[in-house]
């Protein structure tokens, strides 16, 4: 049984699918023990005991062991090229209908916003017989609501650029406040990708800074798989900068622009078109 906080998350992360992690975070160990104190436990020992054997414990502490930072536009190159390359590859695909995206682990919404954002800026007047329909997920209800109030700090938006903030943001006593018409296409749901099936019919999933920095291989590879699922036709999944796709990731996606970790689902067409483009040794 676990005498520290070391020992503790090492024997609890198998029980919630999440890979060991040494968090050096001193804010993490802090909630971990405050959450402690609330149930009635009083030590490392007693809390695992319980978590074990109830599901809605596991989920609360996947949520504290989970955070992840976010704002508008992280990762400027990645938005940049879903732009300029990945949004006109569907485009072509798709030329009427829907354009369907999903936020994984969307926290405070930042991530599904920014898409949105992006669409009314850049594609929603050439493309009006394209109905936009973005979901952002989370586990944690309250960071849910958050979202769906689309109220920000500026530190959040530092990445935005003016022009656009004076298109589809307005501030009030230093809040920044999201229009209207970025929020009416993000619809926020809490969901469980590790315990719950995935949605349907996805063009663009954004699973960035969660599974594969969190989750244990064998999580990692069941929600890839759930991915795959999702994702219709030529598809993309955009994962964290610094994250890395389980080594049997090919027999699903095959790598679109690497450097910017956006990968297409597998099909023997564009399979295919990687082998001929690559240059021969």
């Amino acid at each position: 049984m676990p005498t520290g906080f070391g020992e503790f998350l090492r024997e609890v992360g198998p029980v919630l699918g999440l890979q060991w992690r040494p968090f050096r975070r001193k804010g993490i160990r802090r909630k971990v023990e405050r959450r402690i104190t609330q149930v009635g436990a009083s030590t490392f020992e007693e809390y695992l005991l319980k978590i074990k054997k109830d599901p809605e414990e596991q989920r609360h502490l996947s949520q504290i062991l989970t955070v992840t930072i976010s704002r508008f536009f992280r990762d400027k190159a990645v938005f940049h090229t879903i732009r300029h390359s990945g949004i006109p590859n569907l485009l072509r695909e798709i030329n009427q209908g829907e354009l369907k995206i999903w936020s994984i682990g969307c926290a405070s919404g930042e991530e599904p916003y920014s898409f949105s954002i992006l669409w009314r800026d850049k594609f929603e007047r050439s493309w009006p017989q394209i109905h936009l329909s973005i979901v952002g997920t989370d586990i944690d209800e309250k960071l849910l609501e958050r979202a769906r109030e689309g109220r920000y700090k500026k530190s959040s938006l530092k990445e935005v650029a003016e022009e656009t903030l004076r298109n589809f943001i307005k501030i009030e006593n230093r809040v920044y406040i999201l229009d209207q018409i970025v929020r009416e296409s993000v619809e926020f749901r809490r969901h469980d990708i590790l315990h719950e099936e995935p949605f349907l019919g996805m063009d663009i999933v954004f699973c960035r800074n969660l599974a594969f920095t969190y989750f244990s291989k064998e999580s990692q590879i069941d929600v890839l798989k759930k991915i795959a699922a999702s994702l219709r036709g030529k598809g993309y999944l955009v994962i964290g900068k610094d994250e890395l796709l389980p080594l049997m990731y090919p027999s699903l996606f095959v790598p679109a622009f690497p450097t910017e970790k956006i990968y297409q689902k597998f099909t023997h067409k564009n399979a295919l078109s990687k082998i001929k483009s690559t240059p021969s040794p």
